[in-house]
């Protein structure tokens, strides 16, 4: 900067106000708000979500930009509704795939693909987009959409991770980095992802995962959720012991360092995604290793490993001016995220950074000329200074040093030059605040205000700068602040003017600057233009850092100033003009509550109305409802006395039936004895049963060999002889019940109350032999384990099994045959009254159900206790 540059640079600065004064109301009045490629990309899928607006949303959103990369951080709002909407679309796609997945085979084999069909690949686009805007945006505690995504990928991803194969499976690499990064700045996710249900097979899918695989890409993303979620718990001080975490440095640094990727290209897939890049597998090694440092332990072991300096030395090889962008991506966010961790990582970064030639490259590539290479750069020197520079003010002390970086320092002077055209050619605030050149113009303003606290960077600057294009800058700015709509103000920041003003206030203090100079600096730092800028900074609400730098400036300029009040009175001016501005956006929202609240109460008196008509209504139908109730009591009455007249000719036939029922009764009594004829024969075939098996004992003893099986024949004799008497105990049951159906015949009324008790204690009958059963069967089982020793048991048993069964067949044959006699007498009866023909079917039919009853439990009891004993046998 020059006398004549300070002589034009009053004159300039009075005119040009006036000037974008203008400029700026006539582009308020025509103006028209406009929105970047990716926010109207964004509005269009949240408009209406599809493969189409999905795939123009991931054109736009890979790319490698400044404005992408700090979307999320300026938009949240907007990308946490992106978010829900890319959530339901995923779990959308994901149901009719796997709907699509279970037809059948050949139904779908000639069938043609469609627009509205979904495939694979569109899942892998949905899954790609959550991670590029999920990474960072602050999600908070999830939505229910999120929820339900998170359920989703973990129920996915348990049972994905356990298959064969996949090493190639992209969608489930690309779940398990969507859910790392939800979990990597969100603490809300990593609370829901906890409490989830299926969290603990997902842990042990992990782990199996981790075991069984050699993908590297598989590991980091696996290590990186575990580290995230369980390594402060006990399970976390398991899974991340030495050895493994050893491991983990190993796999980490040959990722970093590029030889993993040397090793894998052969082995890559077809499918174009977001994982064929080399820096996005660094970026999340990078991200997983300070997630291993949140441990005391494992920070010491970082600091100690032999590759951590190697490391950091080869990121500040890669960070030059000629580098590729992705890589110095790769390399500042590495070294931004370790420099963090401790003041030994700090101090590792400043002794790297000691060496001239490192400093001039990376300071060289704040001008990269890609755009989001050089502002993640000038973001990284930012975080190495720290608030304190004294920490590199070795560097610049020699004047060789700080003449060699000239050209740098002029280059940042250029480019915060070139801003004021892009300033001036901005169509919308929001537009010119989210694009490249802006973003990377700020960074590097912020940058060489911070080293202007250096005086050999500050007298380097005196020399470059040019106070004509600063002002300019400024006041267009302050115009644009002046032309926003009140309600937009607060999100629009004039950053790089507030950096420019605190670039411009340092420089005060340097030597080299002429009187002049600084006499006009002074007076164009009092403007109302810087006024402006500086209430814009005090009211910011994004970043404290601008708004404690801001307060700093006012107190020094107040300490130099010579009439502080004065002073103070012009800064106010502006500051009070800003927040005019603000109250203005306030009184707009009030005005639009207000209008809003005029529409609701507007509406709950048409409610109100409404409710009323309602009302009407309902009295309407009540009347209505009175009246057919009003006919169906008439029609009750007419139906009770028809009732009353059915129940006088009920009773009179009641009468008559009774009369019937004792003719009925006297057969069933010649019936019962004929039933105790036939019971006396089957005693008599059960006693030659009995003749005939004790004969076939005594010749089975006569075989010296089957002694044993002789003892247990016996035994079974005597089974067999229990059971005989169990059979007479239940004959004698049966007389009885015959005795008991012969007075519940004679005491029957007619009604179905009798017959309901009777059929309660053939049950409670029923009951008991089964208790007893049930005691035979655990004294059979107490037998049957003396039985093990039977090498032909089977055999015998067998044949005693068909012995019975021949018995049991004739015993059926028997009861056949008077089955056979009482539908004779059932025919003779049939001939009476229809009530007598009811009341002797129901009295055969409770008869017959016991007999079968007790006649099948018999056969089933022997049949078990046949099965039972086979498979001893078999052991044996």
């Amino acid at each position: 900067m020059d006398d004549s540059d300070g002589a034009t640079f009053t004159s300039f600065s009075t005119s040009v106000s006036g000037i974008y004064s203008r400029r700026a109301t006539i582009e308020k009045r025509g103006r028209k708000p406009s929105k970047s490629a990716l926010a109207v990309a964004v509005g269009s899928y949240i408009a209406s979500p599809s493969a189409a607006t999905a795939s123009d949303l991931y054109r736009t959103a890979q790319k490698l930009s400044a404005h992408n990369e700090f979307f999320a951080t300026n938009h949240t709002a907007l990308c946490l509704q992106l978010l829900d909407t890319l959530a339901e679309h995923l779990l959308a796609v994901a149901s009719v795939n796997k709907a699509t997945d279970t037809q059948d085979e050949a139904s779908t084999q000639y069938s043609q693909p469609t627009q509205t069909q979904q495939t694979p690949e569109d899942s892998l686009q949905l899954l790609e987009l959550s991670y590029l805007f999920a990474r960072k945006t602050i999600i908070g505690y999830p939505s229910h959409a999120l929820c339900k995504l998170l359920q989703w990928l973990v129920e996915n991803v348990s049972v994905s991770a356990l298959r064969n194969g996949c090493e190639t499976d992209t969608g489930l690499k690309l779940q398990l980095l969507v859910l790392a990064e939800m979990i990597k700045i969100s603490a809300g996710v990593r609370i829901y992802a906890k409490e989830m249900k299926k969290i603990k097979d997902y842990y042990r899918s992990l782990t199996i995962l981790l075991n069984s695989t050699e993908d590297a890409e598989l590991l980091v993303f696996s290590m990186a959720i575990l580290a995230r979620l369980v390594l402060s718990e006990s399970m976390g001080s398991k899974l991340f012991s030495e050895k493994n975490v050893d491991q983990a440095f190993v796999l980490i640094f040959s990722v970093l360092d590029g030889s993993w990727h040397d090793n894998s290209d052969e082995s890559m897939s077809d499918t174009t995604t977001i994982l064929d890049r080399r820096s996005l597998l660094q970026m999340v090694s990078a991200d997983l290793l300070c997630d291993l440092a949140d441990s005391q332990e494992i920070l010491e072991l970082l600091e100690k490993y032999p590759k951590i300096l190697p490391t950091i030395d080869n990121c500040f090889m890669v960070i030059n001016l000629n580098g590729e962008a992705e890589q110095i991506l790769v390399a500042a966010h590495f070294l931004a995220s370790i420099v963090q961790l401790s003041h030994v990582f700090r101090k590792m970064l400043i002794k790297s950074l000691s060496d001239q030639d490192v400093l001039y490259r990376v300071l060289q590539t704040t001008v990269h000329p890609s755009k989001l290479a050089a502002t993640t750069t000038a973001q990284l020197i930012l975080k190495v200074i720290g608030d304190d520079i004294r920490s590199i003010r070795s560097l610049f002390e020699p004047s060789e040093n700080a003449e060699r970086l000239n050209p740098v320092v002029a280059g940042m002077i250029r480019c915060i030059t070139d801003a004021t055209a892009v300033v001036q050619r901005a169509e919308d605030n929001e537009v010119l605040s989210n694009s490249d050149e802006y973003l990377h113009t700020v960074e590097v303003c912020h940058l060489l205000t911070k080293l202007n606290e250096l005086p050999a960077i500050r007298s380097l600057c005196v020399e470059t700068i040019s106070l004509n294009q600063s002002a300019t800058l400024i006041q267009v700015e302050s115009a644009l602040i002046g032309s926003v709509e009140p309600q937009d103000l607060t999100r629009f920041h004039p950053q790089l003017s507030i950096h420019l003003v605190s670039l411009l206030s340092s420089l005060l203090s340097d030597e080299n600057m002429s009187d002049k100079n600084k006499r006009t600096l002074v007076q164009f730092l009092q403007t109302s233009e810087v006024s402006t800028v500086l209430g814009a900074a005090l009211f910011n609400r994004s970043d404290k850092d601008i708004v404690v730098e801001s307060l700093l400036l006012l107190t020094q300029s107040l300490t130099g100033s010579g009439n502080k009040r004065f002073h103070a009175l012009g800064l106010a001016e502006g500051i009070v003009g800003f927040s005019q501005r603000i109250g203005d956006a306030s009184d707009n929202l009030q005005s639009t509550i207000a209008s809003l609240q005029a529409n609701a109460e507007v509406s709950a008196k048409t409610v109100e109305k409404l409710q009323s008509e309602m009302q009407q209504m309902l009295h309407l139908q009540d009347e209505v409802k009175a009246q057919q109730d009003q006919a169906l009591k008439d029609i009750g009455v007419k139906f009770t006395e028809q009732i009353r007249q059915k129940d006088d000719a009920i009773q009179k036939m009641r009468d008559v039936y009774e009369m019937k029922l004792r003719e009925v009764t006297m057969q069933c009594e010649s019936m019962g004895q004929h039933m105790n004829k036939q019971i006396s024969s089957l005693q008599q075939r059960e006693s030659l049963l009995q003749e005939s098996r004790a004969k076939r004992g005594i010749l089975e003893d006569e075989n010296s060999e089957l002694k044993r099986k002789v003892q247990v024949l016996e035994i079974r004799i005597e089974e067999i002889a229990q059971t005989h008497s169990v059979a007479m105990e239940e004959m004698k049951l049966r007389e009885k019940e015959l005795e008991e159906l012969r007075e519940e015949i004679a005491t029957i009324s007619g009604d179905y109350t009798a017959q309901r008790e009777q059929l309660e204690a053939a049950q409670d009958e029923t009951r008991r032999l089964e208790d007893e059963l049930n005691e035979q069967k655990l004294t059979n089982e107490n037998t049957y384990k003396e039985l093990v020793l039977l090498s032909k048991a089977h055999k015998v048993l067998a044949d005693e099994k068909k012995t019975i069964e021949s018995e049991v067949d004739t015993i059926r044959d028997e009861m056949a045959n008077l089955e056979s006699m009482n539908i004779s007498i059932q025919s003779r009866l049939q001939e009476k009254k229809e009530l007598a023909e009811q009341l002797e079917r129901k009295v055969r039919g409770n008869s017959r159900l016991l007999r079968m009853l007790r006649a099948h439990k018999r056969i089933n009891f022997r049949w078990r206790a046949s099965m039972t004993l086979l498979p001893l046998a078999r052991m044996r």
